[in-house]
């Protein structure tokens, strides 16, 4: 999502009498025991006889839950994993109990496909905006509170196959340039020790953490900034010592804020520098615990080239990316996400086939969900608007299925 230049800132079950219970029973009741945390992940999934449904009530909820499976077709298709990286709907105003249950029900349908997401997003928001889903109060110095949208996150948390969180957005605030960067702490910000106590208490185990080109290199090719870098190892240390796993996301669209503003696959900024820029970020926090992932481009949108051909050159960027991350040796995550609109019901459009070779088989493809028409996140309509350019629908009921293989992500290597 686009950042504004911001300043900071059970079911009971009864067993029927006299039922005589064999020693083989007993046997995998006491192994369960012994297995602990395993077997509470397990068993449940052993109890489920058929796959779960989720149901929507009104056109919206349907188009949001769709969009949802379509996405976790294409990763069946295809036998790769995926991940939300945003999703967001506004706290505020008189639609808000309506988005709010666009939003419940796109949860459910994450739980039954077994995906991480993070929601947009966690920053030091002004007090208007109202995709907050934690803010800093009225004269506060760090994060210390939420919106309403944290009680669905809340009831939707992360589990052993799947971590859950938010985007912390301060670190993409501002508009940086080459010639002026921002101050740190005012422009931008990483977020504070007080701000990530916060966030852990909130039950977050997993951020997306947004990042600026332009400050981390202020020349493509060139060596990182090191008060940046240090300013981004500080952070990942607060994140770690918070058990929080951090996703580092390069927060653009495919441009660089220099002199005529390169576009990424041109001759002015070639390919390359992206895949430069992640060799040396990888080699640089491949020691920080905290780091489970690497987001290439938040929304590569802006390229060198459109439509088909635009699609085909971002495959190459991110597989040159993907090949320079690799060189270094390490072994995270990467997340990529596919050219042009990435709602979850559009990868396919663009990127019919998964398309990383990846040696260690730990590329996630990335989308972002948002429930307006245009899937942008302004929520410019309003949600009778939104319900009537859709045709009208009773209750719909998906039956939905992680896709294969299920393995965790953004877990420890």
């Amino acid at each position: 999502m686009m950042v504004s230049t911001l300043h900071s800132p059970t079911r009971r079950v009864s067993v029927p009498p006299r039922r005589r219970i064999s020693a083989r029973v007993l046997i995998a009741a006491a192994t369960a025991v012994c297995l602990g945390g395993a077997a509470a992940f397990v068993v449940p999934r052993l109890l489920h006889r058929s796959p779960p449904r989720v149901c929507a009530t009104d056109a919206v909820q349907a188009r949001a839950l769709d969009d949802l499976a379509t996405f976790a077709g294409w990763l069946s298709r295809n036998a790769v994993p995926g991940y939300v990286g945003e999703v967001g709907w506004p706290g505020g105003g008189a639609d808000a109990a309506a988005w709010a249950g666009v939003a419940q029900v796109w949860y459910d349908a994450a739980d039954a496909i077994g995906l991480p997401v993070t929601t947009w997003a966690a920053a030091g928001w002004p007090a208007g905006y109202p995709m907050a889903v934690y803010r800093r109060s009225a004269g506060s110095t760090a994060i210390d509170s939420a919106g309403p949208q944290a009680a669905i996150l809340g009831g939707h948390p992360s589990t052993l196959h799947y971590l859950r969180g938010v985007v912390l957005a301060g670190g993409s605030f501002g508009s940086p340039t080459v010639a002026d960067p921002g101050r740190y702490g005012y422009d931008y910000s990483y977020e504070n020790a007080a701000g990530y106590a916060y966030l852990a208490s909130q039950d977050v185990r997993l951020i997306r953490l947004t990042l600026s080109w332009e400050r981390l290199q202020r020349r493509p090719g060139g060596p990182l900034d090191p008060a940046e870098l240090s300013r981004l190892r500080t952070a990942l240390g607060l994140a770690h010592a918070n058990g929080i796993a951090v996703v580092l996301d390069l927060h653009g669209y495919g441009t660089y804020a220099a002199t005529g503003r390169p576009v990424l696959g041109s001759a002015a900024l070639p390919a390359e520098r992206l895949a430069d820029l992640w060799s040396k970020l990888a080699a640089a926090t491949g020691d920080e615990p905290a780091v489970t992932g690497f987001d290439l481009l938040n929304e590569p949108v802006k390229l060198a080239a459109h439509g088909a051909a635009g699609a085909q050159l971002w495959e190459r960027i991110s597989q040159e990316a993907v090949d320079a991350i690799r060189a270094t040796g390490s072994r995270q995550y990467i997340a990529v996400t596919g050219y042009g609109q990435t709602g979850p019901g559009h990868l396919g459009a663009m990127h019919p086939r998964a398309w990383i070779n990846d040696p260690v088989h730990r590329t996630v493809y990335e989308t972002h969900a948002y429930f307006d028409g245009d899937s942008s996140g302004h929520y410019v309509a309003g949600y009778a608007a939104e319900l009537g350019r859709l045709p009208s629908v009773g209750r719909i009921c998906r039956v939905l299925t992680a896709p294969v293989p299920p393995a965790p992500v953004f877990a420890a290597s």
